[in-house]
């Protein structure tokens, strides 16, 4: 059986009898509207290549940009079969749907789903976020797969699914020894740099932090699970576009960093496994075949900051809108529509955040949209208010998250041509207390027309 490393969850396996599965084709530069890039790049050599595989299986992961692709699935044959999960909402499902994917294999989660001798089972979400906090939404949108070969070989691959130390002795249990795990070093994470509260030497002292928990969690759970190579795999990417300044805040480590890490938590050398684009792991030889086309193989901070940089004036779509002179809008009740879709989901899930969320919404030149000066909505989450005003005016003693937005990515999140999570990226977010609560952040998601 054979590994190949792509980039970032993207990986090709192929399996003793030459059955192949490919997991989270994405390769298109400048998604989440012109931000995030694949880091180090693909040599376009590569790239032609990847566009044009003829897997015999498709595995997609989760519906997330980096791992969903629209672009990159259109290259593939619309009768491909794909292995998804299947989970309690059709998105997914139904998203491959509308691309016109008509072999769409939903798989029991923790159930083996044969490929002729081989077979793969693809593991329900372990836990709702990294940091383990319980998320009252309770609606599981992520996977990882193990894939078990006809001569005995076996892969774990977490992907974005967030493990704890419970989840990996669970994983050692269930399928026992392992001949590789491919693992999550880092995220996509918003944090630290969108947060205006903030300043610069806060956001670095906590991107350390941040780099150095997730780095030791990486070696936690190789250690635990201990199969005879250890994959970093995942979350890595650049973020260029309007957004090249953040390149400097992100988290994921380089691989000097996790080298390092490896060698002071007392691991065996042998067993960690760096792949780089084209880079091919022989489980049967116990060998690696390193491409001669990889980019950057051994990258620094400094080099995935200018390569940021030399992306700075790529398009961003959400920027770009804009309507014509005059063009008003019923801004506040869109808004109070909105909230009513969130209103509703939160009844039906029975979840009322003691939170109050505030939309700061500021106009721009290309769509001030009626707006003639920037506008707080006020929305107490434990009720269904909505409050328009022109000033802030937090309760007091009570928690609150302000999402500074322009009108331009307001509207693309009330018509649906954008996602919460994706349009994040293009805000500034000030919350107090700071702490992360995942069921705000999920319902969120709702907030649209």
């Amino acid at each position: 059986m054979k590994i190949e490393y792509v980039t970032n969850a993207s990986f090709l396996f192929t399996f003793s009898d030459g059955t192949t599965v490919l997991t989270d084709p994405w390769y298109e530069d400048g998604i989440y509207h012109g931000l995030l890039f694949n880091y180090p790049p693909i040599h376009s050599k590569q790239r032609e290549r990847y566009l044009n595989l003829k897997p015999d299986y498709l595995y997609i992961s989760h519906i997330h940009g980096d791992h969903f692709n629209p672009f990159t699935l259109s290259h593939f044959d619309k009768g491909i079969p794909i292995l998804i999960g299947k989970f309690p909402t059709p998105a997914l499902r139904l998203a491959l749907q509308q691309l016109g994917f008509t072999n769409i294999k939903e798989c029991s989660f923790d159930e083996p789903w044969k490929l002729g001798e081989n077979s793969v089972t693809i593991i329900k979400e372990f836990s709702g976020s990294s940091d383990d906090i319980v998320n009252e939404t309770n609606i599981p949108v992520d996977s990882s797969i193990y894939l078990e070969d006809k001569n005995g070989y076996s892969v774990f691959f977490a992907v974005d699914n967030p493990m704890q130390i419970r989840h990996a002795e669970q994983i050692k249990t269930t399928f026992g020894k392992l001949d590789a795990a491919i693992l999550a070093y880092s995220g996509a994470s918003i944090y630290p740099f969108v947060f205006s509260h903030y300043s610069d030497d806060e956001k670095k002292a906590r991107v350390e932090q941040l780099k150095s928990s997730r780095l030791k969690k990486f070696c936690q759970l190789a250690e635990i699970i201990d199969a005879d190579f250890s994959i970093p795999a995942a979350g890595s990417f650049v973020i260029g576009g309007t957004g090249y300044k953040y390149a400097q805040y992100q988290h994921q480590a380089c691989p000097s960093e996790i080298k390092s890490t490896w060698h002071q938590h007392k691991l065996e050398e042998s067993k960690l496994a760096m792949l780089s684009t084209g880079d091919v792991l022989d489980l049967s030889s116990r060998s690696t075949s390193l491409s001669p086309l990889a980019l950057d193989r051994d990258f620094t901070q400094q080099d995935r900051i200018d390569y940021a940089k030399s992306l700075k004036n790529f398009p961003c779509e959400l920027h770009s809108i804009a309507w014509p002179e005059g063009l008003m809008m019923p801004i506040n009740s869109l808004l109070f529509k909105a909230r009513a879709n969130v209103w509703r989901a939160q009844e039906k899930l029975s979840t009322y955040p003691d939170t109050d969320v505030f939309l700061h919404i500021e106009p721009v030149e290309m769509l001030p949209a009626g707006l003639k000066s920037p506008i707080y909505a006020k929305i107490s989450m434990d009720s269904e208010r909505v409050k328009i005003d022109t000033i802030f005016e937090p309760t007091k003693d009570k928690p609150y998250i302000v999402f500074s937005m322009t009108t331009q990515v307001l509207i693309a999140l009330l018509l649906g041509g954008t996602f919460w999570n994706v349009a994040e990226y293009h805000m500034t977010i000030e919350r107090v207390p700071d702490q992360f609560d995942p069921t705000l952040r999920s319902l969120m998601a709702y907030f649209k027309l």
